[in-house]
């Protein structure tokens, strides 16, 4: 109990309550109601947590010992469940066993069965204690045995890569790959027979071997297991004893050849090519058996290339006959009249756009006009502001250039050539400098005149 404790474990006054006999449900409905819940989800979770379904009545108080002690109360818990429908007795039914069909049995076997076995079988039974025989009762439990059957059924069909070629396995197959699910064989066989119940696998056999059929992921239910299908799995079981019959002979033609080589070594020439014709016969059938193989292998790809084909017909029809209905549900002549009212409709609409772009355009210019009113508002008293004469600040005329010439004083022509060790000796006077500049002259002439 210790990889599941819950919440209240650690409680001791509430665990003692917990672990003590139930007291009569008159008395306190509530409490014995809460109790009951309380042991029932534990034992489902526990069993849940370790793969298991199947409740073994004489070893479910040792499941939550707790400090040395053991609860009290769980033959009424497990009273209620069976009331409840949550556990039922295990039984020979619920196990899976061979079938009937193929296993030989005929007559003989069946009156052994019925004079002879089922007589000392029920008369082994009666002498047997009562009480023994119920300390050893076997329950299963309904939610863990159906969580169990989902998860051995998706593991098979995780692994099914083509559902015509996979789905027929044998039993020991089966179990190698979902045996570890189930705590036990016995699980394991209670599952797959409640599988069977649920129509979700099928069981046959051929030449004593139980195989198992399971439904694809595609059906809800199995179907029955058909003469293609045991053709399919006896293809698949010849190239697996094939398989093995290689493994077998490359051991052996390998300890040949290296016999050879020693008697070689040691010029025992007889032995060494005694043992190299075998070795060389073993190879030779490897090579037959290699060559069985592929074909076998070759014919299983065409097998599941046509069951793939075979569906992929099946889906270009069921769509080829919805189109068809469809199209007849659309009349050529609705379609026309359809596609002329849309025409119609995209022209008035085109119209309307139109219209409405005029009328964009007209206010376009409105506020364009407004704009243009608005800047020569604008430059008007810009235009006030000038001279009553008209003429701004201008250019000046060649006679004003002459004017302002005349009032630059302009240096001496030199009478010899610059030297270069001479020292520059320009006077003051000598530079450039115009007295007034050009604007402040014409201004003083306008002022004079």
């Amino acid at each position: 109990m210790d990889r599941l404790k819950p919440n209240v474990w650690e409680d001791d006054t509430r665990m003692n309550v917990l672990f003590s006999p139930f007291r009569e449900k008159s008395l306190n409905p509530t409490s014995w109601t809460q109790k009951m819940k309380f042991w029932i989800q534990i034992i489902e979770d526990e069993h849940k947590l370790t793969n298991k379904c199947i409740l073994e009545r004489k070893y479910l108080p040792q499941m939550f010992s707790r400090k040395g002690k053991l609860p009290c109360c769980l033959d009424t818990v497990l009273s209620e469940m069976l009331s409840l429908g949550k556990i039922r007795k295990l039984q020979d039914s619920d196990i899976l066993q061979a079938p009937s069909e193929g296993s030989g049995k005929g007559w003989l076997t069946w009156g052994y069965d019925t004079l002879v076995k089922s007589p000392i079988s029920w008369g082994w039974k009666t002498l047997v204690k009562e009480g023994a025989d119920e300390d050893n009762t076997k329950y299963i439990l309904e939610s863990c045995l159906n969580d169990q059957c989902s998860k051995v059924l998706q593991r098979v069909q995780c692994q099914m890569y083509c559902d015509i070629i996979n789905s027929v396995i044998e039993y020991s197959e089966a179990y190698t790959q979902c045996g570890d699910l189930c705590s036990s064989e016995l699980e394991f066989k209670v599952v797959i027979q409640q599988a069977i119940k649920e129509k979700k696998a099928v069981i046959s056999s051929d030449q004593d071997i139980i195989i198992i059929k399971f439904c694809s992921q595609n059906d809800d239910t199995v179907k029955k297991i058909s003469e293609e299908d045991l053709k399919i799995y006896r293809i698949k079981k010849t190239s697996a004893m094939l398989m093995d019959k290689v493994e077998k002979l490359s051991a052996v033609s390998e300890r040949l050849k290296t016999e050879a080589l020693h008697y070689k070594n040691k010029n025992l020439k007889q032995n060494a090519l005694r043992t190299f014709r075998q070795y060389k016969r073993i190879q030779e059938r490897i090579s037959k058996l290699t060559n069985s193989i592929d074909l076998l292998d070759d014919i299983l790809h065409r097998i599941s290339h046509a069951a793939s084909e075979e569906m992929i017909v099946k889906a270009i029809e069921s769509g080829s006959q919805a189109l068809k209905s469809i199209n007849e549900r659309n009349d050529l002549d609705k379609v026309s009249d359809i596609m002329d009212v849309l025409s119609q409709t995209i022209q008035d609409q085109e119209e309307i756009q139109n219209e409405l772009s005029r009328l964009d355009r007209e206010d376009e210019e409105s506020l364009e006009a407004s704009l243009e009113s608005l800047l020569l508002e604008d430059k008007k008293p810009a235009l006030d502001d000038q001279p009553a004469d008209g003429r701004g600040e201008q250019t000046p005329t060649a006679d004003e250039l002459s004017e302002l010439l005349l009032g630059l004083k302009l240096p001496d022509v030199p009478d010899s050539s610059p030297q270069k060790d001479a020292k520059r000796d320009v006077s003051q006077d000598a530079i450039f400098i115009p007295d007034i500049s050009a604007s402040e002259k014409v201004k003083r002439s306008k002022e004079a005149v």
